[in-house]
């Protein structure tokens, strides 16, 4: 019997899958099993995986009759063929760290743990860069007896940088839920909570590639609506899961908690991006199942998503996406109120007293921010070329008025790289509009910035902001983009960098920010903005840690 068990899946990835089943090859620990399971796939991945056995007699293939639509089936089918103490899963795209499997069995063995995780990066590709991924769970070694005493390692759902026992998996009967995607939330939360101890550790064990730009992207990537429905319902599995083995009020609160911080976070931004006709279907698939909660049980929860998911559970489309602007942008508009001394993110909806609890925002600081602190909602509605000028128009939401008592406001349009600080400006005009709006104009010389396009300093992007300036005081606020009518073709510009920086501009908003993204970016540049970014990610995680020093913590053992 093998110690580990790799069950690697994947479905017209003969590209890719190579590096994933290598990865296991490569691994320090040798005591492994690599099943490698086929979805069916109609491409080169049946040689691909013929010759990977032919090369590794660890590696044994199995293919489906029929493809699945999903990654649970695959990995069913991989734990019914396992035979090590010990489970592991590998996507097709992504790879192992080369001490994965031995640092991970160690943890379990010293901890006689039935479960153990280890830290995992997204690597983005087009363009590069390396973010890490619940950093604070992840920062020195520890021992839970129980999911309870750390309720919040509930937030690191996925299930492929983690090790089973798999006499886990038979006793509990755990498998992930064919015919749904999302299959992780509910195989982890299962897990985690009939764990006879968690092992933690605080080594990289995993790493996901993102590659959003694929041809064919993954199902999760690709933004439709059945995304949503399945998640949602993978949540009320969930739910009734934890309702069934009475885990407690303080599990079954981090659960929602992590729902509104994490969930529903992501469901907001891509209720932003989604196409307006497709928005109502979205939202009713919120509203049944978000109407269904208790958000006054989720005081620490994000307020952008505690009070989206209020005026979800209204079906109030405009004031969610209100929220979704705040959650994804920071900026703040819409119709705030003031009701005996506490601050409401809008007047509507105040009848219920848990919607009303919902919507009180009065611990955000937005009550007493001054016209230097409040995070105004700027937005472009309209980017257009006109001649070698790109002009900008777009909208300030004011707040409880605080744009209208300043006697006069002047303005600025910044251009700054992603890498270094400003590269340029312009004036902006503005003006007051209808419905608690400062209206703002701008020119952008693109010769002008063309010759301050220095590549050391720019990164994959330019990001502008709008600088207001009042009294002395100045408030630069970040630009968002939710349904502007931007250019449908690059914007070529002259540089003497254009070896490096592709010599053509985007206008784009990307995560809720609008910048004008290098589209032309050459590989090689992108390679070393990738090298700088794991540069950055490593030294974060070092000053995050060195903040964090100390001995060796266990909870709950002895």
């Amino acid at each position: 019997m093998p110690l580990v068990s790799v069950v690697v899946i994947g479905y017209n990835d003969a590209e890719h899958l190579p590096t994933a089943v290598r990865s296991v090859m490569a691994q320090t620990m040798r005591d492994l099993e690599i099943l490698v399971v086929d979805d069916a796939s109609t491409d080169d991945t049946p040689a691909v995986t013929a010759r990977l056995a032919a090369a590794d007699p660890r590696v044994r293939v199995i293919r489906l009759d029929t493809n699945s639509g999903g990654c649970s089936r695959p990995r069913n089918v991989g734990i019914d063929q396992a035979t090590g103490r010990y489970v592991m899963f590998l996507d097709s795209d992504d790879v192992f760290t080369r001490r994965a499997c031995q640092l991970l069995v160690a943890a379990a063995e010293r901890a006689d743990a039935d479960l153990a995780c280890g830290r995992f990066v997204r690597r983005h590709h087009q363009p590069r860069r390396v973010i890490g991924a619940h950093e604070q769970l992840y920062l020195r070694p520890v021992v839970l007896d129980s999911i309870l005493d750390r309720p919040r390692q509930l937030y690191d759902t996925p299930a492929w940088n983690k090790l089973y026992r798999r006499q886990l998996l038979l006793d509990q009967g755990l498998r992930f839920p064919e015919g749904l995607l999302y299959e992780d939330l509910l195989f982890t939360t299962e897990a985690y909570c009939t764990a006879r101890r968690i092992a933690i550790i605080p080594e990289l064990v995993y790493v996901w590639n993102v590659r959003r730009n694929a041809e064919a992207p993954s199902i999760t990537n690709r933004g439709e609506v059945r995304n949503w429905r399945d998640r949602f319902e993978v949540h009320r599995r969930i739910d009734a899961f934890l309702a069934a083995h009475e885990v407690g009020p303080a599990l079954a609160a981090a659960k929602q908690t992590k729902f509104l911080d994490a969930d529903f976070a992501l469901f907001l931004r891509q209720l932003r991006t989604a196409a307006p006709s497709q928005r109502p279907e979205l939202l009713a698939l919120a509203e049944a199942y978000v109407a269904g909660l208790d958000l006054a049980a989720s005081p620490d929860a994000a307020a952008p998503s505690r009070v989206g998911a209020a005026l979800a559970a209204r079906g109030d489309l405009e004031r969610t996406l209100c929220a979704a602007d705040w959650s994804v942008t920071g900026g703040v508009g819409g119709d705030l109120t003031l009701r005996d001394d506490r601050l409401f993110w809008t007047a509507a909806h105040l009848d219920d007293p848990s919607t009303r609890a919902a919507l009180d925002v009065t611990a955000t600081g937005l009550l007493t921010a001054g016209f230097a602190g409040t995070p105004f909602r700027t937005v472009v509605r309209e980017c257009r070329v006109d001649g070698t000028d790109l002009l900008l128009t777009g909208d300030v939401h004011d707040v409880l008025g605080r744009l209208a008592r300043e006697p006069v406001i002047t303005g600025r349009v910044e251009v700054r790289g992603r890498i270094g600080g400003v590269l340029w400006q312009t004036p902006a005009v503005l003006r007051p509009a209808p419905e608690n709006l400062l209206r703002f104009e701008a020119r952008l010389d693109l010769v002008a910035l063309g010759r301050r396009l220095a590549a050391p300093t720019v990164g994959h992007e330019l990001r502008l902001a709008l600088v207001l300036s009042s009294a002395g005081r100045q408030n630069r606020l970040a630009l968002s983009a939710r349904d502007a009518r931007l250019p449908d073709h690059d914007l070529a510009v002259a540089t003497r960098w254009h070896r490096l920086t592709g010599g053509r501009l985007r206008p784009v908003e990307i995560n809720g920010r609008f910048v004008l993204q290098l589209a032309g970016l050459p590989a090689t540049y992108d390679r070393v903005i990738g090298l700088l970014s794991r540069g950055r990610y490593a030294g974060r995680r070092f000053l995050l840690r060195r903040r964090r020093t100390g001995r060796v913590r266990t909870t709950g053992r002895r």
